[in-house]
């Protein structure tokens, strides 16, 4: 469907919400399809949304969940008056989502004063992301919600992204996966298990531009996008801000890498285990997170480009390449990795500054 035409869907969508409006597309996501209106009659601003249907099969659950999360967040002190929390808007008639033309759309109300930072443009704006991070991974230590279903079942475990790549490789025989992305998923199936056991809530998504940042400072204000937020390791978060870091700055860079385990440790505070499995786990998640997202991508244009949204066919393998890339990056500066993070977790932990 055409921008203009999606545009004119957003329209009629919008006036389950609102009256007269102006919309126009917001961001530029890989998912969903954004659009920001401005409302004529209280001169305010929200956010429109097209879900991707075939990303989250059941957007009704995954609506009604929304709201349980959004609770939790606003009723922790701690988080709630250091960054502002989300606020879902229902219909005129009261529902949480609205269906036209086929397609599912729910509203948000825009955080005024804010800028999303895409790409980052100096290091504390990276340690304020992951700062912003931990204290959501931190917060979401004690959400313990009745029941949840996990939005993307299996999101973010590599090895049943590994058993997808094969059965989607049998099934399409002639749509051939170039040989030296093969060689690099066949040479580090290690990855699978490096991480360990372990499933807590975790945000899912932890890119920077998932971060909205005050207009006026370089302080993160709001952490957005929560629709994968589920069962997952603690440094599946933390190794996929480390890896959007690295892929917005052209490559790995140590600095960059001790921003974030600065910010994210602050943050979340003290990890169950010992600072050197910890520094391990943080040095081992990057490369993690860079080798399941090429995967992912990889099983996408084996299954025709369903997921992730593209210009051209081929997008999804051109992809894949550049986050092997990283993946390569990141296992050459592994040992490095591993030392920085464990300078600054050791510091901190007998100074009793991470508690």
């Amino acid at each position: 469907m055409s921008l203009k035409a999606r545009t004119k869907l957003a329209v009629q969508a919008a006036s389950a919400w609102w009256g007269e409006t102006e919309i126009s597309p917001l961001g530029d996501g890989h998912i969903h399809q954004t659009f920001l209106v401005h409302v004529a009659k209280t001169d305010e601003r929200c956010v429109l949304q097209s879900v991707n249907q075939t990303v989250f099969a059941d957007v009704q659950q995954m609506a009604q969940q929304m709201p349980v999360l959004l609770q939790h967040l606003a009723a922790d002190r701690e988080y709630a008056n250091a960054f502002v929390v989300a606020d879902a808007l229902p219909t005129r008639l009261g529902n949480i989502v609205h269906s036209v033309g086929g397609e599912t759309w729910r509203a948000w109300r825009y955080v005024e004063r804010s800028r999303v930072v895409d790409p980052f443009t100096n290091m504390q704006q990276v340690e304020s992301a992951a700062h912003a991070f931990g204290s959501f991974q931190r917060s979401l230590a004690g959400f313990q919600p009745r029941s949840w279903r996990p939005p993307i079942p299996g999101f973010l475990e590599l090895s049943g992204y590994i058993e997808s790549y094969r059965r989607c490789v049998q099934a399409n025989p002639t749509d051939a996966v170039p040989a030296d992305l093969t060689a690099v998923i066949e040479s580090n199936l290690d990855l699978v298990a490096a991480l360990g056991p372990g499933r807590s809530f975790i945000h899912g998504d932890c890119k920077i531009n998932n971060v909205l940042f005050r207009d006026d400072k370089d302080q993160a204000l709001a952490v957005i996008d929560l629709d994968t937020v589920g069962p997952g390791h603690w440094a599946w978060d933390f190794g996929d801000l480390v890896r959007s870091v690295a892929f917005s700055h052209g490559s790995v860079d140590l600095g960059l890498f001790q921003a974030c385990v600065k910010g994210f440790s602050f943050g979340r505070g003290t990890f169950a285990q010992s600072p050197q499995i910890t520094a391990q786990q943080m040095s081992i998640a990057p490369a993690y997170i860079a080798f399941t997202l090429g995967v992912r991508f990889i099983i996408d244009h084996l299954r025709g480009d369903e997921y992730f949204r593209v210009s051209q066919r081929g997008d999804n393998l051109r992809r894949a390449a550049e986050q092997f890339t990283l993946l390569q990056q990141f296992n050459g500066l592994r040992v490095q990795l591993h030392e920085c993070a464990l300078a600054h977790l050791s510091k901190h932990v007998n100074s009793g500054q991470l508690r």
